[in-house]
């Protein structure tokens, strides 16, 4: 009696758009490091939209470019319930209110490494790492 419209509901909630999942926002960023590839030197910077922050030469000649980036915010926790121990009635009976649960707020660093391998002046290959690339826009 109930399935279909639950069916239904399940239906549209997988059509709404803007819910990604990580593999399909990994697979995103990884399509567009792609598209640079074998792009100049100053495409690739271009590109990046910004000028690497290391940058190491081989001993073959080839040279490595490596952005970073990280992201951090505040994750807000929860606050606890309390739960009322003792006393007598409904009222302000007495008896002792204990916090149950609950989490403080915290910290959440999150970051990224893209590195391009530029051979002869061109972006022959690149790898990156990280749970901040998500939310990174070369």
């Amino acid at each position: 009696m109930f399935t279909r419209p639950l069916l239904a509901v399940i239906a549209l909630l997988t059509l709404l758009p803007g819910c990604e999942t990580r593999a399909e926002r990994e697979a995103a960023f990884d399509s567009q490091l792609r598209a640079m590839a074998g792009a100049p030197e100053a495409g690739l910077l271009n590109s990046m939209g910004r000028i690497p922050d290391n940058s190491y030469q081989l001993e073959d000649g080839a040279k490595i470019l490596q952005w970073r980036w990280d992201t951090s915010y505040i994750d807000p926790g929860m606050a606890p319930m309390y739960q009322r121990f003792g006393g007598w009635g409904w009222g302000w009976g007495g008896g002792l209110w204990i916090p149950m649960g609950g989490f403080p707020p915290t910290l959440v660093r999150q970051s990224c490494i893209v590195e391009w391998t530029m051979v002869s002046g061109s972006a022959r290959g690149y790898r990156w790492q990280g749970a901040g690339c998500q939310k990174v826009t070369p």
